[in-house]
């Protein structure tokens, strides 16, 4: 099946599930706290601890690493730092792009994808908070465990002690 834009109904349900983490993130009632942030923790180790827990997840499961890709990761830290600096946390950027114009505008070729955003403030482990909040939304979830994707990078900005991190899932 071929990665068409998703229906409004599906885009509706991504920006549901987006809306799910904010409270949490932002240290607002949302089925946990995150810990004392500390020293903040560099993106580089961000987006590597992110990797290691989607593929810690995916083998728990019995399914198949996800391998490292560069572009994406550039393409996801981009958008990462774009939300950052823009002002917004969404799917689509303010022009109306998501993250299909984002892959083909970066000359990405695939036949599957999918993408996972969040934004996580004061947390000492923002990787894996963020992670457990994926896991509890079913949307994300599905992402991380989609047994037809093969291919991921985890694009993390950071101001402060405030980290956006995008992933961005493909099968090639």
């Amino acid at each position: 099946m071929g990665a068409n834009r998703p229906e409004p109904s599906a885009l509706l349900r991504l920006l549901v599930a987006v809306a799910v983490l904010l409270p949490a993130a932002c240290g607002g009632s949302g089925g946990g706290s995150p810990t004392d942030p500390g020293t903040p923790v560099p993106e580089p180790q961000v987006e590597s601890q992110s990797l290691q827990l989607i593929n810690q997840t995916r083998a728990e499961e019995g399914l198949p690493q996800l391998v490292p890709d560069p572009r994406l990761a550039e393409i996801a830290r981009a958008y990462s730092a774009a939300m950052r600096d823009r002002g917004f946390f969404s799917h689509e950027d303010p022009e109306g792009n998501d993250f299909v114009d984002r892959l083909q505008a970066g000359g990405v070729a695939f036949t599957r994808a999918a993408e996972n955003l969040a934004m996580i403030s004061n947390a000492g482990d923002p990787a894996g908070f963020a992670h457990q909040r994926f896991l509890q939304n079913p949307e994300h979830r599905a992402n991380i465990l989609d047994a037809r994707l093969t291919h991921a990078g985890v694009g993390v900005a950071r101001r402060g002690s405030t980290y956006w991190i995008t992933q961005l899932f493909v099968r090639r």
